[in-house]
Protein backbone atom coordinates (compact mmCIF):
# COMPACT_ATOMS: atom_id res chain seq x y z
CA UNK A 1 0.00 0.00 0.00
CA UNK A 2 1.26 3.48 -0.96
CA UNK A 3 2.06 5.72 1.86
CA UNK A 4 0.62 8.81 2.17
CA UNK A 5 2.44 11.96 2.15
CA UNK A 6 0.75 15.56 4.05
CA UNK A 7 2.40 18.61 2.09
CA UNK A 8 1.63 22.02 2.63
CA UNK A 9 2.23 22.90 -1.10
CA UNK A 10 -1.22 21.61 -3.07
CA UNK A 11 0.94 20.81 -6.31
CA UNK A 12 4.75 20.14 -6.96
CA UNK A 13 4.78 22.81 -8.92
CA UNK A 14 4.43 25.20 -5.94
CA UNK A 15 7.97 23.63 -4.41
CA UNK A 16 9.58 23.97 -7.66
CA UNK A 17 8.28 27.53 -8.26
CA UNK A 18 9.67 28.10 -4.79
CA UNK A 19 13.22 26.20 -5.97
CA UNK A 20 13.75 28.81 -8.84
CA UNK A 21 13.03 31.86 -6.81
CA UNK A 22 15.75 30.89 -4.22
CA UNK A 23 18.08 29.33 -6.42
CA UNK A 24 17.03 31.02 -9.89
CA UNK A 25 19.00 30.18 -12.85
CA UNK A 26 22.20 31.75 -14.21
CA UNK A 27 20.06 33.38 -17.12
CA UNK A 28 18.09 34.93 -15.01
CA UNK A 29 17.75 38.62 -15.04
CA UNK A 30 14.62 39.70 -13.58
CA UNK A 31 13.53 40.92 -10.00
CA UNK A 32 14.76 39.58 -6.83
CA UNK A 33 11.92 36.80 -6.34
CA UNK A 34 13.74 35.55 -2.59
CA UNK A 35 11.55 37.73 -0.29
CA UNK A 36 8.81 35.95 -2.18
CA UNK A 37 9.74 32.84 -1.79
CA UNK A 38 10.52 33.44 2.59
CA UNK A 39 6.62 34.92 2.89
CA UNK A 40 5.60 31.96 0.94
CA UNK A 41 7.39 29.46 3.14
CA UNK A 42 6.22 31.03 6.02
CA UNK A 43 2.57 30.16 4.93
CA UNK A 44 3.67 26.91 4.27
CA UNK A 45 4.57 26.50 7.94
CA UNK A 46 1.36 27.88 9.25
CA UNK A 47 -0.05 24.78 7.54
CA UNK A 48 2.38 22.16 9.24
CA UNK A 49 4.03 18.80 7.56
CA UNK A 50 6.77 21.29 6.63
CA UNK A 51 10.73 19.68 5.85
CA UNK A 52 13.27 21.18 7.65
CA UNK A 53 15.46 21.85 4.64
CA UNK A 54 12.60 24.07 3.29
CA UNK A 55 12.65 25.92 6.47
CA UNK A 56 15.93 26.48 6.41
CA UNK A 57 16.54 27.32 3.19
CA UNK A 58 13.92 30.32 3.75
CA UNK A 59 15.29 31.12 7.31
CA UNK A 60 19.22 31.55 5.50
CA UNK A 61 17.91 33.42 2.59
CA UNK A 62 15.70 36.32 4.76
CA UNK A 63 19.16 36.33 6.96
CA UNK A 64 21.01 36.89 3.82
CA UNK A 65 18.44 39.92 2.59
CA UNK A 66 18.87 41.10 6.35
CA UNK A 67 22.00 41.88 5.62
CA UNK A 68 21.80 45.69 5.23
CA UNK A 69 23.85 47.75 7.74
CA UNK A 70 22.25 51.00 6.39
CA UNK A 71 19.04 49.17 7.64
CA UNK A 72 19.51 47.05 10.74
CA UNK A 73 22.77 47.37 13.38
CA UNK A 74 26.06 45.18 12.93
CA UNK A 75 24.50 42.82 15.86
CA UNK A 76 21.20 42.35 14.66
CA UNK A 77 22.53 41.07 11.45
CA UNK A 78 25.07 38.75 13.22
CA UNK A 79 22.26 37.96 15.61
CA UNK A 80 20.25 36.93 12.82
CA UNK A 81 22.69 34.85 10.55
CA UNK A 82 23.77 32.90 14.08
CA UNK A 83 19.63 31.94 14.48
CA UNK A 84 19.09 30.86 11.33
CA UNK A 85 22.32 28.93 11.07
CA UNK A 86 21.58 26.92 14.05
CA UNK A 87 18.64 26.62 13.41
CA UNK A 88 19.30 24.90 10.18
CA UNK A 89 21.75 22.57 11.81
CA UNK A 90 20.09 21.85 15.33
CA UNK A 91 17.33 20.55 13.06
CA UNK A 92 19.68 18.16 11.45
CA UNK A 93 21.61 16.27 13.73
CA UNK A 94 19.81 17.07 17.26
CA UNK A 95 19.24 13.78 18.78
CA UNK A 96 16.25 14.60 20.54
CA UNK A 97 14.60 15.17 17.18
CA UNK A 98 15.48 11.38 15.70
CA UNK A 99 14.61 8.20 17.11
CA UNK A 100 17.90 7.15 17.22
CA UNK A 101 20.53 8.85 19.86
CA UNK A 102 23.53 9.45 18.43
CA UNK A 103 26.44 12.55 18.80
CA UNK A 104 25.98 15.63 16.72
CA UNK A 105 29.10 14.77 15.32
CA UNK A 106 27.75 11.53 14.26
CA UNK A 107 24.67 12.61 12.85
CA UNK A 108 26.48 15.21 10.77
CA UNK A 109 28.67 12.50 8.89
CA UNK A 110 25.65 10.37 8.16
CA UNK A 111 24.06 13.01 6.56
CA UNK A 112 27.50 14.38 4.78
CA UNK A 113 27.44 17.91 7.04
CA UNK A 114 30.49 19.35 7.08
CA UNK A 115 31.26 18.93 10.70
CA UNK A 116 32.84 22.12 11.18
CA UNK A 117 28.93 22.98 10.80
CA UNK A 118 28.25 21.75 14.07
CA UNK A 119 31.19 23.45 15.74
CA UNK A 120 30.55 26.90 14.39
CA UNK A 121 26.93 26.00 15.50
CA UNK A 122 28.26 25.42 19.15
CA UNK A 123 30.76 28.30 18.96
CA UNK A 124 27.26 30.74 18.06
CA UNK A 125 25.23 29.19 20.99
CA UNK A 126 27.60 28.62 24.24
CA UNK A 127 30.39 31.29 23.01
CA UNK A 128 30.49 34.73 21.42
CA UNK A 129 28.63 35.64 18.01
CA UNK A 130 31.00 34.65 15.04
CA UNK A 131 32.39 37.88 12.82
CA UNK A 132 29.79 38.56 10.96
CA UNK A 133 32.42 37.57 7.31
CA UNK A 134 32.50 33.64 9.37
CA UNK A 135 28.62 34.02 9.52
CA UNK A 136 28.08 35.10 5.70
CA UNK A 137 30.51 32.55 4.01
CA UNK A 138 28.23 29.57 6.55
CA UNK A 139 25.04 30.76 5.08
CA UNK A 140 26.70 30.47 1.42
CA UNK A 141 28.22 26.93 2.27
CA UNK A 142 24.55 25.82 3.83
CA UNK A 143 22.64 27.04 1.38
CA UNK A 144 24.82 25.29 -0.89
CA UNK A 145 24.87 22.38 1.02
CA UNK A 146 21.00 22.31 0.98
CA UNK A 147 20.58 22.35 -2.85
CA UNK A 148 22.75 19.10 -3.14
CA UNK A 149 20.96 17.37 -0.34
CA UNK A 150 17.38 18.80 -0.54
CA UNK A 151 16.06 20.87 -3.42
CA UNK A 152 18.55 19.12 -6.49
CA UNK A 153 16.06 15.61 -5.79
CA UNK A 154 12.29 16.97 -5.25
CA UNK A 155 12.00 16.35 -9.14
CA UNK A 156 12.89 12.82 -8.00
CA UNK A 157 10.94 12.89 -4.33
CA UNK A 158 7.76 14.73 -3.53
CA UNK A 159 8.97 14.59 0.27
CA UNK A 160 11.64 14.69 2.26
CA UNK A 161 15.00 13.14 1.23
CA UNK A 162 16.18 10.30 2.96
CA UNK A 163 18.91 10.46 5.39
CA UNK A 164 22.24 9.99 4.24
CA UNK A 165 21.30 10.32 0.44
CA UNK A 166 23.93 12.09 -0.99
CA UNK A 167 26.50 12.29 -4.42
CA UNK A 168 28.88 9.76 -4.30
CA UNK A 169 32.19 11.58 -3.51
CA UNK A 170 34.41 8.83 -5.64
CA UNK A 171 33.50 10.05 -8.99
CA UNK A 172 34.30 13.77 -7.65
CA UNK A 173 37.76 12.31 -6.89
CA UNK A 174 37.64 11.02 -10.04
CA UNK A 175 37.47 14.10 -11.60
CA UNK A 176 39.87 15.51 -9.30
CA UNK A 177 42.65 12.96 -10.13
CA UNK A 178 42.10 13.67 -13.81
CA UNK A 179 42.67 17.45 -13.84
CA UNK A 180 45.75 17.22 -11.63
CA UNK A 181 47.42 15.19 -13.97
CA UNK A 182 47.76 18.04 -16.13
CA UNK A 183 50.14 19.17 -13.85
CA UNK A 184 51.26 16.44 -11.85
CA UNK A 185 52.36 14.91 -14.92
CA UNK A 186 54.24 17.86 -16.70
CA UNK A 187 57.71 18.06 -16.96
CA UNK A 188 58.54 21.50 -17.54
CA UNK A 189 59.86 23.59 -14.79
CA UNK A 190 57.23 25.29 -12.53
CA UNK A 191 58.59 28.64 -12.95
CA UNK A 192 58.13 29.03 -16.86
CA UNK A 193 55.06 30.84 -17.88
CA UNK A 194 53.41 27.92 -19.63
CA UNK A 195 53.50 26.26 -16.23
CA UNK A 196 52.16 28.93 -14.89
CA UNK A 197 48.99 28.82 -17.03
CA UNK A 198 48.50 25.32 -17.02
CA UNK A 199 48.05 25.82 -13.20
CA UNK A 200 45.62 28.64 -13.70
CA UNK A 201 43.56 26.37 -16.20
CA UNK A 202 43.61 23.46 -14.13
CA UNK A 203 42.65 25.25 -10.99
CA UNK A 204 39.48 27.20 -12.53
CA UNK A 205 38.67 23.41 -13.55
CA UNK A 206 38.43 22.72 -9.97
CA UNK A 207 36.62 25.23 -9.19
CA UNK A 208 33.90 23.61 -11.36
CA UNK A 209 34.50 20.08 -10.04
CA UNK A 210 34.21 22.26 -6.38
CA UNK A 211 30.94 23.46 -7.15
CA UNK A 212 29.75 20.29 -9.37
CA UNK A 213 29.15 18.53 -5.59
CA UNK A 214 27.75 19.63 -2.11
CA UNK A 215 31.09 17.04 -1.13
CA UNK A 216 32.59 18.41 -4.09
CA UNK A 217 35.31 21.01 -1.91
CA UNK A 218 35.93 18.06 0.70
CA UNK A 219 36.61 15.85 -2.56
CA UNK A 220 39.19 18.05 -3.67
CA UNK A 221 40.92 18.60 -0.95
CA UNK A 222 41.08 15.59 -0.11
CA UNK A 223 43.00 14.09 -3.14
CA UNK A 224 45.18 17.12 -2.66
CA UNK A 225 46.13 15.87 0.51
CA UNK A 226 45.87 12.29 0.57
CA UNK A 227 47.33 11.89 -2.66
CA UNK A 228 50.41 13.70 -1.86
CA UNK A 229 50.17 16.22 -4.46
CA UNK A 230 51.10 19.23 -1.51
CA UNK A 231 53.60 17.04 0.68
CA UNK A 232 55.61 14.92 -1.82
CA UNK A 233 55.85 11.18 -1.29
CA UNK A 234 59.64 10.85 0.57
CA UNK A 235 59.81 13.75 1.98
CA UNK A 236 62.45 13.80 3.98
CA UNK A 237 62.29 15.08 8.01
CA UNK A 238 63.46 18.60 8.48
CA UNK A 239 63.67 19.29 4.67
CA UNK A 240 62.30 22.74 3.18
CA UNK A 241 58.48 23.40 1.91
CA UNK A 242 59.78 26.55 0.43
CA UNK A 243 59.48 24.95 -3.32
CA UNK A 244 56.19 23.59 -2.66
CA UNK A 245 54.88 27.32 -1.14
CA UNK A 246 56.04 28.80 -4.79
CA UNK A 247 54.46 26.24 -6.47
CA UNK A 248 51.23 25.62 -5.23
CA UNK A 249 50.22 28.94 -3.46
CA UNK A 250 49.01 30.40 -6.56
CA UNK A 251 47.20 27.28 -7.88
CA UNK A 252 45.08 27.06 -4.17
CA UNK A 253 44.31 31.03 -4.04
CA UNK A 254 42.64 30.84 -7.54
CA UNK A 255 40.54 27.52 -5.83
CA UNK A 256 39.99 29.79 -3.37
CA UNK A 257 39.15 33.17 -5.20
CA UNK A 258 36.13 30.49 -7.10
CA UNK A 259 34.88 28.71 -4.54
CA UNK A 260 35.84 30.65 -0.75
CA UNK A 261 34.76 27.43 1.23
CA UNK A 262 37.70 25.36 -0.27
CA UNK A 263 39.72 26.84 2.18
CA UNK A 264 37.74 25.71 5.05
CA UNK A 265 37.82 22.25 3.68
CA UNK A 266 41.38 21.92 2.27
CA UNK A 267 42.46 23.37 6.64
CA UNK A 268 39.81 20.46 7.49
CA UNK A 269 41.09 17.98 5.41
CA UNK A 270 45.09 18.84 6.75
CA UNK A 271 44.30 18.95 10.49
CA UNK A 272 42.49 15.46 9.92
CA UNK A 273 45.77 14.28 8.62
CA UNK A 274 47.83 15.87 11.62
CA UNK A 275 44.86 14.32 14.15
CA UNK A 276 43.69 10.53 12.82
CA UNK A 277 46.77 9.70 10.58
CA UNK A 278 48.24 6.15 12.22
CA UNK A 279 51.30 7.72 13.03
CA UNK A 280 51.20 11.07 14.17
CA UNK A 281 54.56 10.98 15.88
CA UNK A 282 57.21 13.85 16.05
CA UNK A 283 59.41 11.87 13.77
CA UNK A 284 56.57 11.70 10.66
CA UNK A 285 58.06 13.89 7.72
CA UNK A 286 54.83 13.81 5.97
CA UNK A 287 52.75 14.79 9.35
CA UNK A 288 55.67 18.21 9.36
CA UNK A 289 54.80 19.29 5.65
CA UNK A 290 51.29 18.89 6.61
CA UNK A 291 51.66 21.07 9.52
CA UNK A 292 53.96 23.35 7.85
CA UNK A 293 51.32 23.89 5.03
CA UNK A 294 49.04 24.80 7.55
CA UNK A 295 51.82 27.09 9.70
CA UNK A 296 51.94 28.64 6.03
CA UNK A 297 48.25 29.45 5.42
CA UNK A 298 48.01 30.64 9.04
CA UNK A 299 51.09 32.75 9.00
CA UNK A 300 52.52 33.59 5.82
CA UNK A 301 52.23 37.16 4.15
CA UNK A 302 50.96 35.35 0.92
CA UNK A 303 47.41 34.57 2.58
CA UNK A 304 46.50 37.63 4.33
CA UNK A 305 43.62 38.40 2.03
CA UNK A 306 42.52 34.60 2.56
CA UNK A 307 42.45 33.93 6.32
CA UNK A 308 39.61 36.15 6.79
CA UNK A 309 37.54 33.32 5.30
CA UNK A 310 38.99 30.73 8.10
CA UNK A 311 36.98 29.50 11.16
CA UNK A 312 39.06 27.84 13.95
CA UNK A 313 36.56 26.17 15.48
CA UNK A 314 36.63 23.08 13.80
CA UNK A 315 40.43 22.66 13.85
CA UNK A 316 40.82 23.90 17.11
CA UNK A 317 38.12 21.09 18.40
CA UNK A 318 39.68 18.55 16.88
CA UNK A 319 43.09 19.24 18.39
CA UNK A 320 41.46 19.44 22.01
CA UNK A 321 39.93 15.84 21.51
CA UNK A 322 43.34 14.23 19.51
CA UNK A 323 46.50 15.08 21.60
CA UNK A 324 49.80 14.75 19.75
CA UNK A 325 53.06 16.49 19.27
CA UNK A 326 51.59 17.96 16.14
CA UNK A 327 48.09 18.72 17.13
CA UNK A 328 49.68 20.43 20.06
CA UNK A 329 51.66 22.31 18.30
CA UNK A 330 49.05 23.55 15.67
CA UNK A 331 46.57 24.35 18.51
CA UNK A 332 49.10 26.93 20.15
CA UNK A 333 49.66 28.65 16.57
CA UNK A 334 45.95 28.72 16.23
CA UNK A 335 45.33 30.78 19.47
CA UNK A 336 48.20 32.96 18.63
CA UNK A 337 46.73 33.63 14.99
CA UNK A 338 43.15 33.75 15.94
CA UNK A 339 44.18 36.89 18.47
CA UNK A 340 46.10 38.47 15.94
CA UNK A 341 43.18 38.54 13.02
CA UNK A 342 41.20 41.46 12.69
CA UNK A 343 37.85 40.77 15.04
CA UNK A 344 39.82 37.81 17.00
CA UNK A 345 39.27 37.32 20.62
CA UNK A 346 42.37 39.49 21.65
CA UNK A 347 41.93 41.99 18.73
CA UNK A 348 41.01 45.86 19.37
CA UNK A 349 40.05 46.20 16.13
CA UNK A 350 36.58 44.71 16.91
CA UNK A 351 35.54 48.44 18.79
CA UNK A 352 38.14 50.35 16.34
CA UNK A 353 41.54 51.04 14.94
CA UNK A 354 43.29 50.39 18.40
CA UNK A 355 42.56 50.33 22.34
CA UNK A 356 42.44 54.50 22.08
CA UNK A 357 39.47 54.49 20.00
CA UNK A 358 37.26 54.39 22.66
CA UNK A 359 38.62 56.70 25.05
CA UNK A 360 38.99 59.14 21.85
CA UNK A 361 35.50 58.77 20.86
CA UNK A 362 34.07 59.72 24.47
CA UNK A 363 36.65 63.20 24.09
CA UNK A 364 35.27 63.95 20.95
CA UNK A 365 37.94 63.79 18.88
CA UNK A 366 36.78 64.43 15.82
CA UNK A 367 39.40 62.40 13.21
CA UNK A 368 38.51 58.93 15.28
CA UNK A 369 34.71 59.65 14.62
CA UNK A 370 35.36 59.90 10.70
CA UNK A 371 37.29 56.79 10.83
CA UNK A 372 34.64 54.71 12.90
CA UNK A 373 32.12 56.46 10.71
CA UNK A 374 34.29 54.91 7.46
CA UNK A 375 34.20 51.04 8.54
CA UNK A 376 30.15 51.25 9.24
CA UNK A 377 30.07 52.19 13.00
CA UNK A 378 27.59 55.68 14.27
CA UNK A 379 26.62 57.70 16.70
CA UNK A 380 23.08 57.79 17.91
CA UNK A 381 22.82 61.78 19.54
CA UNK A 382 24.94 62.46 22.04
CA UNK A 383 27.98 60.58 23.33
CA UNK A 384 27.90 60.40 27.38
CA UNK A 385 30.80 59.76 28.98
CA UNK A 386 29.78 59.56 32.64
CA UNK A 387 29.49 56.50 34.55
CA UNK A 388 26.63 54.84 34.92
CA UNK A 389 25.25 55.69 38.36
CA UNK A 390 25.88 59.76 38.06
CA UNK A 391 23.08 62.47 37.82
Amino acid sequence: MSKLIFTPWKEQSELQQVRSQFYPPATYNGPDMRSRACATVAAWKLRGNLPHPVEATALLTDAILHDDARKNSIFSIRATYSAAFCRFVTGLVDSKLHGQRKTMFQRAIDLGLPASFVELRHEATHRELPSLTVLRNAAQRSLEWLWDYYWAKIDLNAGFAPDGVDDDIEPVKAATRACLAQVTDASEPPRKKRKVQVLSGVATQLVSVCKSSGKGAAAVSGVLVEDEVLVAGGRKLGASMDDEFSRWDYFLQIIVDGCPAFLTALVEAMVDVLAFAGSAAKEDAHCEGVYMWLDHILCSSQWDSKRRLLSFAYALSTCEQNSNHWTNMLKERIQHVDNDLPGGHGDPGRFGKDRNSLQNLRTGTSHDLDSLKNKGWEVVDTWDSRPLGIV
